[in-house]
């Protein structure tokens, strides 16, 4: 009888999987990374089934790295890690997704009380100039924490509440340095109602009509805009584009950085040349030493 049970529980999970895979196109699921981007417009055109164009070579290639880097990630935390790639799946919001996974910190081992249970786990990897900004931030960037917060309701409506979740941990890594931050996310119920009440309003919008889009699209000085891989198509995003080109440009924050950079190297070669101090601010050693940095 348990032997009955258990294959007729395995098929069925099977079965599921492979309607899952094998979806029509009216019958498309929405992926918790699409949503981050904020463009409900953006998540029409793929459950319609628009074609976007291929990815780029290079751009596969940081695919690669970052899927390699969550898999070893994943295996250091394992002690930790109640599951891997943990799928969950909400019918009524067509949304499904998997988890990097999910982590149980027990009591007696949690250096702070607070920190012990159930965590979701989000691996990002990024390039050494974003990972500087979220540790400088302190706190993970937008679409990262809107991710989080999807999984966080994702679980909960897969599981029914019997996985109590205290937050998710975003936790990032430098790729250029292997060096990690790790942020927490906590709930955040109006939020993520706020926007599942506008997954249901696109949802509707489709229903009715196949043909009428959303207009819930990103605001048009986003900077997501740019790289939208349904641009050509997009006449919202294309008016942003236009729009942007038209404003006053700021420098590019590696240009300003060049540019400060040149600044003291040119001025301590100055002061080697006539053995003279210019006045001014205080350099960045003397800036070092008196905040004591190494």
């Amino acid at each position: 009888m348990k032997t009955s049970m258990a294959k007729s529980a395995a098929d069925y999970a099977i079965s599921r999987l492979q309607l899952d895979r094998f979806q029509k196109p009216d019958q498309a699921y929405i992926k918790p990374s699409s949503l981050t981007k904020g463009c409900l417009l953006y998540v029409a055109y793929e459950l319609q089934g628009v074609e976007k164009p291929p990815l780029e070579a290079r751009v596969g290639r940081i695919l690669s790295v970052g899927t390699d880097s969550h898999r070893r990630l994943q295996r250091g935390l394992e002690k930790y890690c109640l599951g891997q790639e943990v799928y969950f799946r909400v019918p009524e919001y067509r949304i499904h997704g998997f988890v990097d996974g999910i982590l149980y910190f027990p009591p007696e081992e949690a250096r702070d009380p607070d920190q012990a249970g159930f965590w979701a786990l989000e691996f990002k990897t990024t390039a050494a100039s974003q990972f500087e900004q979220v540790k400088a931030a302190g706190m993970p960037k937008e679409e990262h924490t809107r991710q989080a917060q999807i999984y966080l309701w994702g679980l909960e409506q897969h599981f029914r509440g019997r996985v109590p979740l205290k937050g998710a941990i975003v936790y990032y890594e430098n790729r250029d340095t292997l060096e990690h931050a790790a942020f927490e996310v906590l709930p955040d119920p109006q939020g993520i109602a706020d926007l599942m009440e506008r997954v249901k309003a696109m949802l509707d919008t489709l229903e009715q009509d196949e043909k009428h889009l959303p207009d819930d699209t990103l605001p048009r000085d986003h900077w997501g805009h740019k790289y939208c891989a349904f641009l050509e198509i997009c006449e919202p995003g294309q008016q942003a584009i236009a729009w942007q080109a038209k404003q006053p440009r700021e420098l590019p924050d590696h240009v300003v950085a060049d540019l400060i950079a040149r600044r003291i190297v040119a001025k301590k070669g100055a002061e080697k040349i006539t053995g003279k101090k210019k006045p001014g601010k205080r350099s960045l050693s003397e800036l070092a030493q008196e905040l004591d940095w190494e």
